[in-house]
């Protein structure tokens, strides 16, 4: 096609003609939350990326891991230099681990490579859908001869009740000398599989039917304009009292904003009270203990009305069914009330919280809880998801904490100084009391590794080595003097590489590992 423009004869001398630069690989991606530049894999060899993708094994517990990993996966980035089949297999199939159904299904649409037949086959087995694998089997008409194919195929054959077929077949694997059977896991199947595949409004369609409960009108709910929250910096508050005065980005807001005095030790006697929820014609005792599919449905419409204990129980059991909290929550189109979450399971939706980077659902925890060590952690997280300590003291209480020597303070204080507070020449001082030496030579070529990524400025290696490096989510009790290194050192190395984002949100998720 001729392009043709009109250009006045006084400027026409000043006119430039240039070449097309070469055309850049690109491998296409979904949108995902913090997507690098297209140019992440620079710096990194086809080789190294691969394994990296191929070491991916699942998907994390720990929200921020597979936040990390999925910006590098899902999104659309130009591959590697020299990066070929290898590497669009290795990353489809870190895809299939770290994507939704749903997100997969278009990761795959705009992914060339992702229609493979042996890939789609591949992803029908791992789901237990041996029906579908059969079926792209019985296009093959290129390489039948291949082993994976053969194995399929002998599966097939069985599956039919082709019994003298699948022998043949499998003779022909022994041949070979290989592996003639095929494994096919159990197909995920039942209420929950349902509850995760159906969109927001099927999914509370499905919840009133499985429930055999009419729905009742949904409120429109509006998302009150709120401006953008400052963390709640005990550094900057008066020794003596901590004053929380954000606003709550939801409803209903908090009636008072009290004056909390945090050199009060002394603990309350009285039983907290779980503010009344949304009337509704559920009875919630009667369901808390109805494990039926019906019951669990039934929790779903009680959390819709706003009932956060009903949330609660809706995740745990989500939870023992394998899914995750995060994920199981972000389904829940519901407005709670911060006190009644505060008292019901405040660990829940403090960590959703940090995970969804919600600072305003933070204070609103913060001023509905009165425990002081509670209020400490999820100011904390505040200040780290709100980028609060970069070039400010630690303060005296966590100094003060540093100085008791409590592996806790020490792990409190890596992570600060991993955001880039100001080590004092007191912390200083306490910190050589603790044992901070030791490391064995696998943790040590590790950090060697993530070095020389973050000096060749490949920032997509980078998040792959540090994703290996993090704590796992599920970890208890008091982090040990290396664990706590480690942490200042992947924080450290996530700024370093621009990521400051992730880092803030990673240390406000280890602040509230102690709830």
């Amino acid at each position: 096609m001729t392009v043709m423009a009109l250009v006045s004869p006084a400027f026409a001398q000043t006119i430039e003609v240039e070449g097309l630069d070469a055309a850049k690989a690109f491998a296409p991606g979904i949108d995902v939350a913090g997507e690098l530049p297209r140019s992440a894999w620079t710096g990194t060899d086809a080789n190294t990326a691969i394994a990296l993708l191929e070491a991916i094994q699942g998907d994390s517990n720990h929200p921020i891991v597979s936040n990390m990993r999925r910006r590098v996966v899902l999104a659309g980035l130009s591959p590697p230099a020299g990066a070929g089949d290898a590497f669009d297999r290795a990353r489809i199939e870190a895809a299939q681990d770290l994507a939704t159904p749903d997100e997969y299904e278009l990761f795959a649409a705009r992914n060339p490579a992702a229609r493979d037949p042996s890939l789609r086959a591949e992803a029908a087995i791992a789901q237990g859908d041996l029906e579908t694998a059969c079926t792209i089997s019985d296009t093959i008409t290129q390489g039948r001869g291949e082993s994976f194919w053969v194995r399929l195929r002998a599966a097939c054959h069985e599956h039919r009740g082709e019994t003298a077929l699948a022998e043949l077949a499998r003779d022909l694997l022994r041949d070979r000398g290989e592996t003639a059977e095929l494994v096919v896991p159990e197909p995920p199947k039942g209420f929950w599989v349902e509850v995760m595949a159906l969109g927001e409004a099927e999914l509370i369609a499905f919840m009133d039917v499985a429930a055999d409960w009419p729905a009742p009108a949904l409120p429109l709910v509006i998302e009150p304009e709120v401006e953008a929250s400052d963390p709640i910096d005990l550094n900057a508050l008066p020794a003596d009292d901590v004053v929380a005065e954000a606003p709550i980005n939801l409803l209903p807001p908090a009636d008072d904003l009290a004056v909390l005095d945090l050199n009060n030790d002394a603990e309350s006697e009285a039983e907290p009270e779980v503010p009344p929820a949304a009337a509704s014609a559920i009875d919630l005792g009667a369901v808390l203990t109805d494990e039926t599919d019906r019951g669990t449905a039934r929790l779903f419409r009680l959390g819709l009305d706003g009932d956060a204990k009903a949330v609660s129980e809706f995740v745990r059991r989500a939870k023992a069914a394998g899914l995750d909290a995060n994920r199981v929550l972000a389904r829940i189109p519901a407005l709670l009330d911060p006190t009644q979450m505060a008292v019901v399971d405040l660990p829940l939706f403090a960590r959703y919280a940090v995970a969804t980077g919600d600072i305003p659902l933070i204070q609103a925890l913060f001023v509905a809880t009165e425990d002081l060590e509670l209020q400490q952690r999820l100011a904390l997280a505040s200040d780290a998801l709100g980028s609060g300590y970069y070039d400010k003291p630690l303060g005296d209480w966590l100094e003060m904490d540093l100085e008791t020597g409590d592996a806790a303070a020490l792990g409190d204080v890596m992570i600060a100084l991993g955001l880039g507070a100001r080590l004092s020449a007191r912390a200083d001082a306490a910190l050589r009391d603790y044992d901070l030496s030791g490391s064995d030579i696998s943790s040590l070529l590790d950090w060697i590794a993530v070095d020389q990524a973050l000096d060749r400025g490949a920032q997509a290696e980078t998040l792959l080595r540090l994703a290996t490096l993090i704590p796992d989510a599920g970890t208890a009790g008091d982090r040990g003097s290396q664990e706590a290194v480690r942490l200042y050192r992947v924080l450290k190395a996530l700024r370093q590489s621009g990521f400051s984002d992730l880092a803030n949100r990673l240390a406000a998720y280890e602040f509230l590992r102690g709830l």
